[in-house]
């Protein structure tokens, strides 16, 4: 900093030898001091969980975001997972933060600002603010950059903030905050401050960082102020839901072992994380409810709501079982494979399936079609089975007397990975945190050949033979193209979708991909396959309370949920036009189907019985 006076200078090179002095001191003590500090955590929460709560809230008054018009209460649920999906979960059950930010963010430009997201993010805020517990709002930051400035919501945990207000009191006095003072005075006031040091201590304090590291930061950033020289660092990471890596994260010297504050910290983070895990997919489906998980965890059994009641409820965990759940995190995550729809089957009954075996319009307009592989016979007045070749997904059509023997109305939807071995990826995550069963098997195939061949791996949930809506991840085996296009040169290991159709894709037809479908389905099967689908990547939406959309980067899925009903049924298949298509219009085949056509390279199938 040019404009630092020489005995500032000297006072803050101080305190810099003194700080490394005690951050080697803390590194050393970290190893002695393991089992004590695990103690200590333990007894902090044990001491936590004896405190009955006297002032705590009326169920109905807690985050009570059914208050709100409709947008703002789905707009605030859905900001209020995303915060407990974050660090933010420290502040709103775990009381170990003051403060956290970031849970939604955005830039605005300066001249002819629009302040309306911001507005309608601070009123889907609003019922959050418990009085005596919890403030949240929106922090503009002064700083201009390119023409913007940067806006993001916060949550504070009142009493952590007053607490720490009051025990850092001479501190804070520099700005005039008190343990009164209110949370957006003190956040505007820290992030307006123009000496960085005070800042960076200030802001470090509010995001319950252990004092040690707001040390190193600081200093290490005052160094790299005044010399351009950078401190190299290690880093902490608690984990969130949402991530293991870059949420609650802080930085200590390098090589430093762990401090006895970041084991307290640790071991409580880890009885609250592994605890919400366990929580929160009941919270999810039908309909996202984090308003009602928080009311649930907090309330002590008498309609009153607290923070401190959940130490009540959490389960007595094991020292041992703390440790493992610690130690799972610095294991690497075990990341989804790309996943690809592959095909899609529908049992037609006989009306319908004999309008779409004698349709010229399908058969020779719509996509090459075939009655299945290896010989791909044009489809004749007996099949009992069409498929509609993309270029890499593919429809199957089956009439009621089908050789697999499936009932009229099933649905099966298969997915793929299309890199040798990914299969073995997919299996742990859905295994992970479930009670329900998966079986892998080899399919092989022997269609019109001596001898048998392997077809593909083939991983499913189990579920009851009456199951209408069945779906499946699978990898082709290694061998399987070859010995389907004996003569056919392969790049790679010929495992992709696209190897198996590029001898039946034809670009001159209307059809390029399926790209999205639509599907009702009964609450316990909609859920199965939810969860399925998230575990594996995939981003889920709620259009409404009964339509949610399940989609990856390149597929879409909507669900129409009903919990009324018991069977599923296939309402649509969007897909993908070729090049050159331009087409506008709808043609009906059959009395039931109809294909329509955009005009714009998309199109659908309805099935209107």
């Amino acid at each position: 900093m040019m404009g630092l006076k020489l005995s500032n200078l000297f006072k803050y090179v101080a305190s810099r030898l003194l700080f490394y002095i005690a951050a080697i001191i803390c590194s050393f003590a970290g190893t002695v001091n393991l089992t004590l500090a695990q103690n200590s955590a333990h007894s902090a929460v044990i001491q936590l969980a004896d405190k009955r709560s006297h002032d705590a809230v009326p169920r109905n008054d807690f985050f009570a975001t059914e208050s709100l018009g409709e947008k703002a209460r789905l707009l605030s649920e859905k900001l209020l997972f995303q915060a407990l999906d974050s660090e933010a979960f420290y502040t709103i059950v775990g009381q170990i933060k003051p403060v956290s930010e970031g849970f939604w963010g955005g830039y605005f430009p300066v001249d002819r600002a629009d302040l309306s997201e911001i507005n309608e993010v601070r009123e889907a805020l609003c019922p959050w603010n418990v009085p005596g517990l919890f403030f949240a709002d929106v922090l503009v930051y002064e700083s201009i950059q390119y023409g913007q400035r940067y806006a993001s919501a916060y949550v504070v945990h009142l009493p952590s903030l007053k607490k720490l207000v009051e025990h850092h009191g001479e501190f804070f006095a520099r700005w005039g905050i008190t343990g009164s003072t209110p949370a957006a005075e003190v956040m505007m006031a820290i992030e307006r401050s123009r000496k960085p040091d005070d800042r960076w201590r200030a802001f470090g304090r509010l995001f319950g960082y252990p004092e040690y590291a707001i040390d190193f930061f600081v200093a290490a950033g005052m160094h790299q102020r005044m010399t351009g020289e950078f401190v190299e660092r290690d880093f902490r990471q608690i984990p969130t839901f949402g991530s293991r890596l870059g949420r609650f994260v802080f930085a200590v010297p390098k090589l430093s072992l762990p401090s006895p504050e970041d084991i307290q910290l640790q071991r409580r983070a880890a009885m609250l994380l592994s605890e919400y895990r366990r929580l929160r997919p009941e919270y999810v489906t039908p309909t996202t409810n984090p308003s009602g998980l928080l009311r649930d965890w907090m309330d002590d059994g008498t309609e009153a709501c607290h923070p401190e009641h959940v130490m009540n409820k959490l389960p007595s965990n094991s020292e041992a079982e703390i440790d493992a759940e610690i130690e799972s995190w610095n294991k690497p995550e075990i990341k989804p494979p790309e996943l690809k729809f592959n095909h899609l089957y529908v049992v037609l009954n006989h009306e319908d399936f004999e309008s779409v075996r004698d349709s010229d319009f399908v058969r020779n307009h719509f996509a090459a079609s075939d009655q299945g592989f290896p010989n791909f016979l044009p489809v004749d007045e007996q099949c009992q089975s069409i498929y509609l070749r993309g270029r890499d997904t593919y429809l199957e059509l089956f009439g009621p007397k089908n050789k697999f023997n499936e009932p009229i109305g099933k649905i099966g939807i298969g997915w793929t990975v299309e890199k040798v071995g990914e299969l073995d990826l997919v299996e742990p995550l859905l295994a992970k945190g479930s009670p329900d069963t998966f079986t892998r098997v080899l399919k092989r195939w022997d269609f019109d050949r001596d001898g048998a061949g392997d077809w593909y791996h083939s991983l499913f949930r189990t579920q009851p033979p009456s199951a209408d809506a069945v779906w499946w991840f699978s990898e082709y085996h290694v061998d399987f193209i070859p010995s389907l296009y004996p003569g056919k040169s392969l790049q790679g290991a010929g495992t992709a979708r696209r190897d198996f159709l590029e001898s039946r894709y034809d670009a001159k037809r209307l059809i390029k991909n399926v790209n999205s479908l639509t599907i009702e389905l009964p609450l316990k099967v909609a859920r199965m396959l939810r969860s399925d689908l998230e575990k594996l990547g995939w981003r889920s939406d709620n259009f409404d309370e009964r339509t949610w959309i399940l989609r990856d980067r390149d597929f879409r899925l909507m669900v129409l949920v009903h919990a009324e009903v018991t069977t599923s049924k296939l309402k649509s298949i969007g897909f993908e036009t070729n090049t050159g298509v331009n087409r506008k219009d709808t043609q009906l085949v059959g009395e039931h189907i109809d294909f329509s056509f955009d005009g714009s390279g998309s199109g659908w199938i309805d099935f209107q019985r």
